[in-house]
């Protein structure tokens, strides 16, 4: 592969990197203001937190209860 595509290549991948960061940002802030509208604390918020993230696909951002 020449320095070009490689480049084209790395650039591709951090645009990607960054539309994915951008998303599991706005899904957390979207949890974070429903669990606190909700008033939810404990295990009851971590199992907001945890519903919420297998929804929008993001399960790598699951944490233990």
């Amino acid at each position: 592969m020449d320095i070009l595509n490689e480049l084209k290549s790395i650039e591709h991948d951090a645009i990607a990197l960054g539309a994915a960061i951008r998303n599991e940002g706005k899904v957390c802030r979207e949890e974070l203001e429903e669990r606190l509208r909700l008033g939810l604390t404990g295990k009851a918020a971590i199992e907001h937190y945890n519903a919420w993230m297998l929804r929008n696909g993001l399960n790598h951002l699951i944490v233990e209860e």
